[in-house]
C-alpha cells in the first residue's frame, strides 16, 4: 500500500517537472493594419468645380425682327385728272381708319386700312371731285400702302365707291342737270390713278339711263 502511495506521488512529481520544463508557445505575429477606403468623390453640384461656359454663338442666318405699329389714322390725298362725264377734275380723298408702319429686313410699308370693320377701327373713305363739266361725292372703303424697298418705291392703292355724280357747265356725253348714282372701283400704283364704274340716271330729263363712267388721274 506505502508501495503503491509512492508511486503515485513521483508520477504526480513528474508530470510536474515536466509541465514546469516545457516552453512557452510562441507569440502570434502582430496583425498589419488595413487601410480605410477612400472617401467617393463629391456628387454636390455646389462642391463640383464650376463648369467652362461656352461662347454664345449668333445665327446670322436668323430672319431679321419684324417691327409693327398700329393706330389709328386719317390720310389725305389730292389729285388731278381727267373723267367722264364730268370733264377735267380735281379730286380730294379722305382715307380714316387703322394705320399700320411696318418694317423689315430694310422694307417699310406705311399703309391705311379704312374698311368698316372692327380689325380696320371701323374705318370709311370720303372723296369729293369737281370738274368742268360737274361734281361728284362719292362714300366707300379701301386701302392704301406706300412702300419703301430696294426695288419699289411708291404707293399702291384701291378702293370701291358708291358715287353720286351731277352735270353741269358743258359734261361729256350728257346734258347739264343729270344726276347719277352708281358704284366705281378705283385703283392707283404709283401715283397714277385708274377709276372704272356704272353710273344709274337717278334724276333729270333727257340724257341716258346708264352711263359708263372712268377716269385718269395723278396722285399729288
Amino acid at each position: 500500500m506505502k508501495k503503491l502511495a509512492w508511486s503515485i506521488l513521483l508520477s504526480c512529481h513528474g508530470l510536474a517537472g515536466l509541465a514546469l520544463g516545457q516552453e512557452a508557445p510562441p507569440a502570434a505575429p502582430p496583425v498589419e493594419a488595413v487601410p480605410a477606403p477612400e472617401p467617393a468623390p463629391a456628387t454636390d453640384p455646389d462642391l463640383l468645380p464650376p463648369a467652362t461656359e461656352q461662347p454664345v454663338m449668333h445665327d446670322l442666318t436668323a430672319p431679321a425682327k419684324t417691327d409693327i405699329t398700329l393706330d389709328r389714322q386719317t390720310l389725305f390725298r389730292a389729285g388731278i385728272g381727267f373723267s367722264g362725264p364730268i370733264g377735267g377734275t380735281a379730286s380730294l380723298q379722305l382715307l380714316h381708319g387703322l394705320g399700320a408702319d411696318i418694317e423689315d429686313d430694310g422694307t417699310r410699308v406705311e399703309a391705311v386700312c379704312a374698311i368698316p370693320m372692327p380689325h380696320c377701327a371701323q374705318g370709311y373713305l370720303l372723296r369729293a371731285d369737281v370738274g368742268s363739266g360737274g361734281g361728284k361725292l362719292s362714300l366707300g372703303l379701301g386701302a392704301q400702302a406706300k412702300v419703301h424697298e430696294e426695288d419699289f418705291k411708291g404707293t399702291v392703292g384701291a378702293a370701291l365707291r358708291l358715287a353720286l355724280a351731277h352735270t353741269w357747265g358743258d359734261p361729256i356725253g350728257q346734258p347739264a342737270g343729270m344726276t347719277f348714282l352708281g358704284p366705281e372701283l378705283d385703283l392707283s400704283v404709283i401715283r397714277i390713278n385708274l377709276t372704272l364704274g356704272v353710273l344709274f340716271k337717278v334724276g333729270g330729263d333727257g340724257g341716258s339711263a346708264a352711263v359708263f363712267s372712268w377716269g385718269l388721274g395723278v396722285g399729288l
